[in-house]
């Protein structure tokens, strides 16, 4: 126990540590101060205000597509109950410096009401796996329409991305090779991936197709709100652009960071800058984006959590839980 909790005080160092590096990198030596506060200062709130309404529907449809993996395992949860645990795994995210995270937070309930843990946890697996699978995808359909004006460079690597996301996806999800790698070599993780697939196997197909659906309209949900905070601060580019970039700062966010702070701002001001936008615009953008979908999402998350009591999450029945 002492060696993991050791390896858990490093980790938060580490995440501390390369957050705290890039937001002075990008803050101190990248953007001028005075030019990001006057793009702040010009913002158009209108657009951000409805961007910020399809960030709180977006934590809704995320666990709507929970609720779908978890009915294929005949594990009964309300949705509203699901909707609170994604609002309160943010916060954790967001404020606890630990591994007790978001994604934990979801497991351990889930665990605690059911007989089929293994299989129930590697839902919450399954239920991110799914939402970066269908991202994927959909940068490669919009690469061939989207990519006018693009570096490039940057049009490979978007491409090489996605491919990579999506055959990597289609491995874990479609076929045992990953399994039965690990059968022969033990992978780092082999717990979470043998929880996984179990996930996978109890769902079924059907299942998984219900949770690539429903992530294909919360990544499009998720494209509109990146497009909605451009527009307020006054960026016009194409949609389509947004298909391409997005899945480039979601995968940025798997970097270790508090929140993904630092790491997305300097992905912001990296691949929009390629398309002209000023290193300024790009932060304010990142950091909206920040507020919107990050820090929002985990204050109404925290509220949600002192109202209902830190005993609920700790052993307390629920009897909502229950029906």
């Amino acid at each position: 126990m002492k060696g993991k909790a050791l390896r858990s005080r490093l980790l938060n160092l580490l995440k501390v540590g390369i957050s705290a590096g890039m937001l002075v990198y990008v803050l101190v030596f990248r953007v001028d101060l005075r030019a990001l506060a006057e793009t702040v200062s010009g913002a158009r709130w209108g657009p951000l205000a409805g961007a910020g309404a399809l960030a709180i529907a977006g934590v809704a449809l995320r666990a709507v597509r929970w609720l779908a993996l978890l009915r294929a395992l005949d594990i009964r949860v309300p949705l509203g109950r699901l909707v609170r645990l994604y609002f309160v795994g943010t916060f954790f995210n967001i404020f606890l410096l630990s591994g007790f995270g978001g994604d934990a937070i979801r497991m351990m309930e889930l665990a605690r009401h059911s007989k089929r843990t293994p299989e129930a946890i590697g839902t919450v697996l399954v239920d991110r796996a799914t939402g970066l699978w269908v991202l994927f995808v959909l940068a490669l359909l919009a690469l061939p329409f989207g990519s006018a004006g693009i570096p490039r460079e940057t049009v490979l690597l978007i491409a090489a991305v996605s491919v990579v996301g999506v055959v990597g996806g289609w491995l874990a999800m479609g076929t045992r090779l990953i399994p039965w790698l690990g059968s022969r070599v033990k992978l780092p993780g082999q717990a979470k991936l043998e929880r996984f697939y179990r996930a996978v196997g109890g769902c079924g197909y059907v299942a998984l197709g219900q949770a690539c659906g429903i992530s294909l309209a919360f990544n499009l949900l998720n494209i509109t709100v990146n497009y909605l905070i451009a527009r307020g601060f006054n960026v016009d580019l194409p949609y389509g652009l947004f298909f391409l970039f997005t899945p480039l700062v979601s995968l940025s966010l798997m970097l270790p960071s508090v929140g993904g702070l630092g790491v997305r701002e300097e992905t912001f001001r990296l691949v929009y800058g390629t398309v002209g936008v000023p290193d300024s615009t790009a932060v304010a953008m990142s950091l909206s984006n920040y507020g919107l979908q990050t820090l929002l999402p985990g204050l109404i998350g925290a509220v949600l959590y002192a109202v209902e009591g830190a005993s609920e999450l700790k052993g307390r029945p629920d009897p909502e839980m229950q029906e």
